[in-house]
């Protein structure tokens, strides 16, 4: 049992070092003195309540030089006709292209949409940018996620989501809180993950790796751009500034789903990744459950390491209650405040499913993605028919 808590403990330590390395690295940074060209590449299916709020936060930044290619599955999607109607209405500001991608085959849906609307790049875009539509992005979004290249640094930047709950559903808080643990993870060049919701990368890395080719048989759009840029040597930052508020809503099913697919797709395309996340989600379980063992036994150590985690759990909570007020809006503030606050008294609970997802994806190669079922083999993915 000994060597079990002190490899907790050394986790929690190890993970409450993280949040304030990030809190710490959080300062003003010197801003970019080129600004080049960007193209903004959505891959966007239906639409939801925060839509209208996306695509005006898409369409207000301020960087100079944008433009937008949204790539939807066909025209009888329902976003079809509300993406059409903001390139009109932004006729003369911004240019906006709209790619019908047809339906996917041996990838999924998403990451066909984008392989399509790669070829709707021009010679002049100098930077890719991918952007999820379920994200409210700031004004200086653009230009904090492109200024590490801008500035000729990397050859990649990447963000993250805050989860924002829109409803006081026990899954939904549930998702939110577990999220949080990766929002504020420490950054490094040498670990970053590129996510895919708020991603940039200079047009001559993704020459460089093939991006097609490297989508050909893809299940995530992130995971295997992040493999390739690294495996030709180029580097992946973090701006700190590049969280994005992104509304989040689940099911019990729904939670369970999406969290075993980001596992999976880890397993698949970043096994060190994955077991890594294993490590940080498991070793933590175990120990407190042999812990709780011991305090009902009496042994001493026991006890002092279950108050050393609580502790810890509240200095991280402190920490992420800072860098919320330094980075999110303040509507979205108080509905982050209120997540944090939840996950100060449910973490067990919260650890406990983000775990059990993780476990789920020890196994099995099927997974549910927007309505489609999909089976991951030796070659990419094949799609199995409809959920």
């Amino acid at each position: 049992m000994t060597w079990l808590l002190l490899a907790w403990m050394i986790t929690d330590g190890v993970a409450t070092y993280g949040v304030w390395h990030f809190w710490r690295s959080y300062v003003p940074l010197e801003p970019a003195q080129e600004s080049p060209p960007v193209a903004v590449l959505v891959a966007i299916k239906g639409t939801s309540a925060g839509t209208a709020r996306f695509l005006d936060s898409l369409c207000s930044q301020d960087y100079p030089h944008y433009r937008i290619v949204f790539a939807l599955e066909s025209t009888a999607d329902p976003a079809w006709p509300v993406v059409t109607a903001a390139r009109d209405a932004l006729a003369g500001r911004i240019a906006i292209d709209l790619v019908s991608a047809g339906r996917a085959a041996g990838r999924t849906q998403k990451v066909h949409n984008l392989r399509e609307a790669l070829q709707a790049l021009r010679e002049a875009d100098r930077i890719v940018v991918f952007a999820d539509a379920d994200t409210f992005l700031p004004p200086a979004w653009l230009t904090d996620l492109v200024r590490p290249i801008a500035r000729g640094e990397v050859e990649a930047s990447t963000g993250y989501r805050w989860p924002l709950p829109q409803d006081g559903g026990l899954a939904t808080l549930v998702g939110a809180a577990a999220d949080l643990s990766m929002t504020t993870s420490a950054r490094s060049r040498h670990w970053n993950v590129c996510w895919g919701g708020s991603c940039a990368v200079l047009r001559a890395a993704l020459d460089a790796i093939g991006l097609p080719a490297v989508w050909e048989h893809a299940a995530s759009d992130d995971v295997t751009l992040s493999h390739a840029l690294r495996s030709h040597g180029f580097t992946i930052n973090s701006p700190l500034r590049s969280l994005v508020p992104s509304p989040v809503s689940h099911s019990w099913p729904g939670l369970f789903a999406f969290a075993r697919r980001q596992h999976l797709m880890l397993r698949t395309y970043a096994p060190g990744h994955w077991l890594l996340g294993g490590w940080i989600l498991c070793i933590p379980a175990v120990g407190a459950a042999a812990a709780l063992v011991g305090l009902l036994r009496g042994v001493l150590p026991a006890a002092l390491c279950l108050a050393t985690s609580v502790v810890l759990l509240q200095v991280r909570g402190s920490l992420r209650q800072r860098i919320a007020a330094a980075i999110l809006p303040p509507g979205d503030l108080r509905t982050a405040r209120a997540t944090l606050r939840f996950a100060s008294l449910a973490w067990p609970a919260v650890h406990a499913v983000h775990c059990a997802a993780f476990l789920c994806s020890c196994v099995g190669q099927s997974f549910t993605w927007a309505g489609v079922r999909y089976r991951i083999d030796a070659h990419g993915t094949s799609i199995c028919g409809s959920a």
